[in-house]
């Protein structure tokens, strides 16, 4: 199954913008119903539209997660990127390593179900 995308609002909406042109199925929080919300409320979005949520923000968004696996909701994932992997947030090398992780997901390589984390 393709993936879905969501980027959280740190990351640029020209990723998610890039993506489409590439063939990923991806939106951004950014300029969007979501932009200001809560991190509970971009990860129920997330949920809701069975997106993938892809965020720098790791330290608020993994709790969060489990709350919502222990509740018993079906999420469909996250994707945590790295500050120290990806410094400058440069959208070529971001980009390159989320159509590698959408390819790994759609072959079945890996179930971002819980939380991955993003590799060049």
């Amino acid at each position: 199954m393709k993936p879905r995308f969501l980027l959280d609002e740190q990351l640029s909406p020209e990723l998610a913008a890039a993506g489409v042109r590439e063939g990923l199925d991806v939106t951004a929080v950014s300029n969007s119903e979501l932009e200001g919300r809560d991190d509970r409320a971009i990860l129920h979005a997330a949920i809701i539209q069975g997106r993938i949520l892809v965020t720098l923000n790791v330290r608020h968004f993994v709790p969060i997660l489990q709350d919502f696996v222990k509740s018993g909701a079906r999420v469909p994932g996250l994707i945590k990127i790295s500050p120290k992997t990806f410094p400058s947030q440069r959208l070529k090398p971001l980009l390159r390593s989320l159509k590698k992780m959408a390819g790994r997901i759609e072959r079945g390589e890996v179930d971002p179900s819980m939380d991955v984390t993003l590799t060049r």
